[in-house]
């Protein structure tokens, strides 16, 4: 059915739409059908697509010139011949990453496309001309890491080829397409590919939502396959004697209880217990523990659970308890020293509570799992708290090398310069920065403001 302009936002934005398109339309005439909009609305859809694959095109130009330029000054500095070598992506990946917020997982996967011109001529071209998404780029780089240059182009080509009807093909044709050709690039023998994918296998864990978590493990096919069988006839054996719980309930506390404690022994108590006996530390401000706050509590390294599941885990039969004092102001910890090159073992333990992760921009990794670091090296200054950092071995080797400067800032702060120039300033971890979340607090009886808490 025909229908009118009107003034509504709505229908403002339809109007610049059409005029995109080229469909006139003059004051006070009937507009086209809403067909015809839809086809123009969609039409701006693949307009704009394409705009942002060449756009991304030209981000991965940009990323290939800065790689050049600070190539150069790796080469000229000798970052790679230092007694703790680094190499030049390295550098470029965490330039990047703490420039732009981009994970340096997802910078290094641009790097190497845009660090292979000629090895991925084709993908290259067609960013420019906007006939593929990066997120498709990327895909097609990754899964052809291990074939030979020569065989690319043609593999690019196909892959990236319209639908047979000339449409641009589904994400399951390009997918299968992807899949099909490597298959039939690899002319590897069988026993080289597994040996390649074998040296990958590995384990981690996230934390989501609710209290749950999930864990990946990366392990040979038929590893996988026997875990999954095993736990598969436990599960249906307890659903055969009667457990109320699904197939899948059952299959997944059999494959907790059986790596944490190596068997279903029913003195472990383990097999579909709610919270099983293990190391798991969990940081909990006083208010959430006494009730007056609701504030979510953090397991670090993992992520972050409920208030009230965090009070579970502290209440739980063996939990321990320990103290860390915290200024209640800022969150922060408080200061010991030695006169000796090595700090304490009071410490470290010290340093890694007041920095909760690791001091360099934009790194999580917990500092647990973190080396202790003079910020301004030993003698020139002393070892204590503060003149002390925690750095992921990933971070402390370019400040070692000499690629990133630390100095002390105020307010307890580091002041990072990279080989760009560009500053960066962290501060120690603030404990308590969950309590000021919405919602961390219950409301107040009668709209009152609670009493300030008690010292932590």
């Amino acid at each position: 059915m025909p229908f009118t302009f009107a003034s509504s936002p709505l229908e403002v934005a339809l109007g610049a739409v059409l005029e995109r398109a080229g469909v006139t339309v003059d004051e006070g005439d009937r507009l086209p059908s809403l067909f015809t909009a839809g086809e123009a609305a969609l039409n701006e859809i693949g307009r704009l697509e394409t705009e942002k694959a060449r756009l991304e095109g030209r981000l991965v130009d940009a990323y290939a010139t800065l790689h050049t330029v600070l190539e150069q000054q790796h080469d000229v500095l000798g970052l790679s011949r230092g007694p703790v070598p680094v190499r030049a992506d390295t550098v470029v990946t965490q330039e990047i990453a703490c420039a732009t917020g981009v994970g340096a997982a997802e910078v290094s996967r641009r790097l190497e496309l845009a660090t292979a011109p000629r090895r991925h001529r084709v993908l290259r071209g067609a960013l420019r001309a906007g006939t593929v998404s990066l997120y498709r780029a990327l895909h097609v780089v990754a899964e052809t890491r291990l074939l030979p240059d020569e065989v690319l182009a043609d593999l690019e080509t196909t892959v990236l080829a319209p639908a047979p009807d000339g449409s641009v093909s589904s994400q399951r044709l390009f997918s299968s397409r992807l899949r099909r050709c490597v298959r039939s690039a690899d002319d590897r023998s069988g026993d080289e590919r597994r040996r390649s994918a074998e040296v990958s296998r590995k384990a981690h864990g996230r934390l989501t939502e609710d209290g749950i978590g999930t864990f990946t493990v990366t392990a040979p096919a038929e590893t996988v396959v026997a875990v999954l069988d095993r736990a598969d006839a436990v599960a249906r054996a307890a659903r055969a004697a009667g457990d109320p719980r699904t197939l899948d309930q059952l299959r997944s506390d059999a494959i907790c209880s059986l790596a944490l404690f190596g068997s279903l022994a029913a003195e472990h108590s383990s097999f579909g217990a709610p919270l099983p006996t293990a190391t798991v530390r969990i940081v909990v401000p006083f208010e959430v523990a006494v009730g007056l706050s609701d504030a979510a509590c953090e397991l670090p390294g993992y992520g972050w659970v409920t208030a009230a599941h965090a009070r579970r885990i502290i209440t739980a039969d063996g939990s321990v308890w320990q103290r860390l004092a915290v200024d209640v102001r800022t969150g922060r910890t408080l200061e010991l020293s030695t006169d000796r090159y090595r700090p304490t073992a009071a410490m470290v333990e010290h340093v890694r509570a007041v920095d909760g992760v690791c001091r360099a921009p934009g790194c999580q990794v917990p500092a647990d799992r973190c080396d202790l670091d003079h910020v301004v090296p030993w003698p020139a200054d002393t070892t204590d708290v503060t003149n002390a950092q925690s750095l992921s071995r990933g971070c402390h080797h370019p400040k070692t090398a000499g690629l990133w400067s630390a100095a002390r800032a105020p307010d307890h702060g580091i002041r990072w310069t990279t080989l760009t120039g560009r500053e960066y300033v962290t501060y120690p971890r603030d404990w308590r920065e969950a309590l000021t979340d919405p919602g961390a607090s219950p409301p107040s009886p009668e709209g009152s403001p609670p009493d300030d808490p008690p010292p932590f």
